[in-house]
């Protein structure tokens, strides 16, 4: 798994939760989408997130907040944010690819 490829499922479930209500309402006429599958993967994996990992993961792909607000909300720069944001994105690398969270260090 590469950092394209979550950036590309994190889009994906942003778009989701942006657009919940519509999907539930789909999940009764046609069936579930696969992306709620992989909002689900993801999901559980940020639980073992360390709390501003999974701050992060809320504020800007479940709450589909701009990384300035974001920013704003967690009084920081937007630059933190950004880090953050990489940070979460090579978290979820390691947790899908099993390998070791010893370098994490936030």
């Amino acid at each position: 798994m590469t950092i394209e490829q979550v950036k590309a499922d994190l889009k994906e479930i942003q778009y989701y939760y942006a657009h919940e209500k519509e999907f539930a309402k789909a999940d009764k006429i046609v069936g579930q989408n696969k992306i709620t599958e992989k909002v689900e993967r993801y999901n559980a994996a940020v639980r073992n997130a360390p709390p501003k990992l999974y701050d992060v993961y809320l504020s800007l792909y479940v709450y589909f907040n701009t990384q300035i607000v974001a920013a704003d909300d967690m009084d920081c720069s937007v630059a933190h944010i950004k880090r953050l944001n990489r940070q979460l994105c090579e978290f979820f690398i390691r947790e899908f690819t099993g390998e070791s969270n010893e370098k994490e260090s936030i």
